[in-house]
This record gives C-alpha cells, sequence and structure tokens, in this order.
C-alpha cells in the first residue's frame, strides 16, 4: 500500500511540473522600478536584473513606462551596442508594453528617446526551450483583473461647469488598483494632463511636472501604489477645478465598486492599411476608402497607423477639412508612428496625412463609427483584439489571449495532466 501512494505522489508531482512548463510567466521589467532610465548612474541596471532569470518561449515581458517619456524599440544586436534605433524591428510607444518572446534566442531592446539608452535603458534578454530552473522566481505578474476608467464618465477631462470638486467627487467611490488604467479624454490643443507632486497639486503648479500628456484622449498606467496628482496646465483650468486625485492600492478590486465605462472586451485594433500602413497609396486614390469599406467599426475600436516619424502624420479633420485636404483647423495631429487612435465617439471620423500633397494623392480615411456590439464582419486578418485595457498594439511580437499561455499547449498539458492524475488514483485505489 505504501509502495503505491509513493508511486501516486511521484506521478503527481510529474504532472504539475508538466503542466506548469507548458505555461509561460510574466515578467515585469525592472521590477518596481519599471521601465526608465536607471538612476545613480547604473548603467547595468536592466543587465543585473536579467541575470538571475531564465526566460524560456512563451515568456512574456511587461514595460511600465509614462506614454510620452519612453517607449520600447527592439532592434538588432547592432542597434542595441550602438543604441541606434533607426531600423527597428519594432517600436511600441503605448505603456505597459507587453512582448511574448515566441522564439529562441537573443531579444534586444532600447528606449528610442534621444539619450536614454546610452544612460542605460536598454535590456538584453536569452530565450531557451524548456523548463524554468526551479530556482528562479518571476516578476510579480500584472493581475488580470485591472480596470480601465475613463476620467470624469462622458463628461471627460475639461474645466468643471459650477462644481469646482467634480473630479474629487468622480474619484470618491472608486477602488483604484496597480495596473488600472486612467483615460483622459480632450480636445489636443485645449487640455493637457500633467502628473504632479502633492505640492504642485495643491498650488497647481506645473513647474516641475512629473510628466505631461498633450495629445488626447490620454492612458495612464497607475504602476505605484500610494496617491497620485493631475492636473491641466492649461492657465486657469486647474484652479477652477480641473484636477484629480487618486489613491492607488495593492490587491483585488472591491466587488461592491461599479468601474467608469471602459474598453469593451469586444473592441478591436484596426492596423490600417494593414501590411500597407500609413503612406501615398500607389495607382489607387481610393485605397483607404476601399480598405474602411467591409469593416465595422464601433466606439473604443483603436486605429493604428504605421508610418514613419517625419515623412507622414495623422491629421483628425472636420468633413470639410477633409473634402478640401485642409489641415489648418485640424481636430488633431499626431506626428510621431505608429500613431493610435481610439475611436471615442460615434459618428463619423475623418483622417488625413497634412504633408503637402499626400491628401489629394489618396493618403485620407473617413471611418463611421457605431455604438453596439460587433457584427460578423471580421477585423484586419492578423490584427489582434483589444483583449485587455491598455494592451498595445504594433508590436512584431503576437500576445496570446492569456499571459505567456499558448493554447494548443495548455490543452496538451490539461489533458497530460487527466492522465497522470488517472494512473496516480488507480494505483492508490
Amino acid at each position: 500500500m505504501g509502495g503505491k501512494i509513493t508511486m501516486a505522489a511521484l506521478l503527481v508531482i510529474l504532472a504539475a511540473n508538466l503542466l506548469q512548463s507548458t505555461y509561460g510567466r510574466t515578467y515585469t521589467v525592472g521590477d518596481s522600478t519599471g521601465w526608465r532610465i536607471p538612476t545613480n548612474n547604473n548603467d547595468d541596471f536592466y543587465d543585473d536584473w536579467a541575470d538571475n532569470k531564465d526566460f524560456l518561449v512563451g515568456d512574456v515581458l511587461v514595460f511600465n513606462f509614462t506614454n510620452g517619456q519612453h517607449n520600447v524599440v527592439e532592434v538588432t544586436e547592432g542597434g542595441y551596442d550602438a543604441c541606434n534605433a533607426a531600423n527597428p524591428v519594432s517600436t511600441v510607444s503605448t505603456g505597459p508594453a507587453r512582448i511574448t518572446l515566441n522564439r529562441t534566442g537573443e531579444y534586444y531592446f532600447i528606449c528610442g528617446i534621444p539619450g536614454h539608452c546610452s544612460a542605460g535603458q536598454k535590456l538584453n534578454v536569452e530565450v531557451r526551450n524548456g523548463n524554468p530552473t526551479g530556482g528562479v522566481t518571476p516578476s510579480t505578474p500584472i493581475t488580470p483583473t485591472t480596470t480601465t476608467y475613463t476620467v470624469g464618465d462622458s463628461t471627460g477631462w475639461r474645466v468643471p461647469t459650477n462644481n469646482d470638486d467634480f473630479y474629487e467627487d468622480w474619484a470618491d467611490n472608486k477602488h483604484f488598483v496597480v495596473g488600472d488604467v486612467l483615460v483622459f479624454n480632450f480636445t489636443t490643443g485645449q487640455h493637457n494632463v500633467a502628473e504632479v507632486t502633492e505640492d504642485a497639486y495643491d498650488d497647481c503648479n506645473t513647474a516641475n511636472a512629473i510628466s505631461t500628456l498633450t495629445t488626447g484622449p490620454a492612458r495612464i498606467t497607475l504602476n505605484k501604489t500610494g496617491d497620485h496628482y493631475f492636473i491641466c496646465s492649461v492657465p486657469g483650468h486647474c484652479s477652477a477645478g480641473q484636477k484629480l486625485k487618486v489613491e492607488v492600492r495593492t490587491g483585488n478590486t472591491t466587488g461592491g465598486v461599479a468601474p467608469s465605462p471602459s474598453v469593451t472586451p469586444s473592441t478591436t485594433t484596426f492596423t490600417v492599411g494593414d501590411s500597407t500602413g500609413w503612406r501615398v497609396p500607389t495607382t489607387n486614390d481610393d485605397f483607404y476608402e476601399d480598405w474602411a469599406d467591409n469593416k465595422h467599426f464601433v466606439v473604443g475600436d483603436v486605429l493604428v497607423f504605421n508610418f514613419t516619424t517625419g515623412q507622414h502624420n495623422v491629421a483628425e479633420v472636420t468633413e470639410d477639412g477633409y473634402d478640401d485636404c485642409d489641415a489648418a483647423n485640424a481636430i488633431s495631429t499626431l506626428t510621431t508612428g505608429p500613431a493610435r487612435v481610439t475611436l471615442n465617439s460615434t459618428g463619423d471620423h475623418y483622417f488625413i496625412c497634412s504633408i503637402p500633397g499626400h491628401c489629394s494623392a489618396g493618403q485620407k480615411l473617413k471611418v463611421e463609427v457605431r455604438n453596439g456590439n460587433r457584427t460578423s464582419t471580421s477585423p484586419t486578418p492578423g490584427t489582434p483584439s483589444a483583449a485587455a485595457p491598455g494592451t498595445p498594439s504594433g508590436t512584431t511580437n503576437g500576445t496570446s489571449s492569456s499571459p505567456g499561455t499558448n493554447t494548443a499547449s495548455s490543452h496538451v498539458a490539461t489533458l497530460s495532466l487527466v492522465f497522470f492524475m488517472s494512473i496516480a488514483l488507480t494505483l492508490f485505489c
């Protein structure tokens, strides 16, 4: 009897190890420090961080950074050594960025902001096949229960009317945790979002802002516990009530708190022009009109415009501006590619490239956005759905539906576990 129990226990352990080996781990790059320029002149910070880790195919790297201040550029070994992002493998400019390690070999990542890589914001990881070693402890994974909050709900981010405490009241009944995302909806050029210290918040002073985002809608990931302070730095706006303080905690959100309308799980990320990207069409002025014809866009969907910075841009304009190829009074203009635009209202949206001659040559896009569930129309082939709020697209490394988990492998692991458990139970009985 004792021999049977021992054999059963061994089989259970073997099955558990097999199951674990098929599930990738999620590593937060730099742990609580996140992805930024290392302090104290420690150029080897990320090298040291990676040293004691055993990365496997299927693992996921999460880069936590503030949008507009950093990015993640995958480069070649030569680009890594020279801190040169001129010919990147991929670039992700929205944080937190999730990159799945989907092959063996060396991966090289840098921040493409001038001076950041040379100051140590660079990471090299070696990826292998096989089981992770027992002594390696993964970094803290991002919890799947995080929430995307639209600041001010339908009001958005603007100077409140007749209520200086509007944003304070909005935040009062909410329970913010690390990993949650704040979306500030505002018109570019009329407002901005500056993260500041407590004193600066009280004084409405942005002289030494921690970060400032000037393009709306702005997405900010709450990546540490404690109080976070946000104001609009346009003169007079903060003192009129356009300011927000949130307290961030660790742990799951409480069941009784109803989050603001978040990006619905059925929203889709569309890559404009698919593999062609965003450029002047060749021999077809209606290229982007044809691209949009068979698609059903809903509120919350994201358009990704892939273009070379300095050669193109994306200007959202009025219908007249679209018809006349006139960006003089653009609603917003994005000059850094790839550009991500969230469709946050119903109706027609108009986009052009404002570089002279480009729009008239066909580099223009009109999309009609509706409310409601998506019809059976499929999204752009190969374009992932925005399954988790704040998950960026545009990286060449596909992110699986569950962090670091390969669906086929999980089925194999489950069947294997059932098989071994059946044998164990037979021996035990």
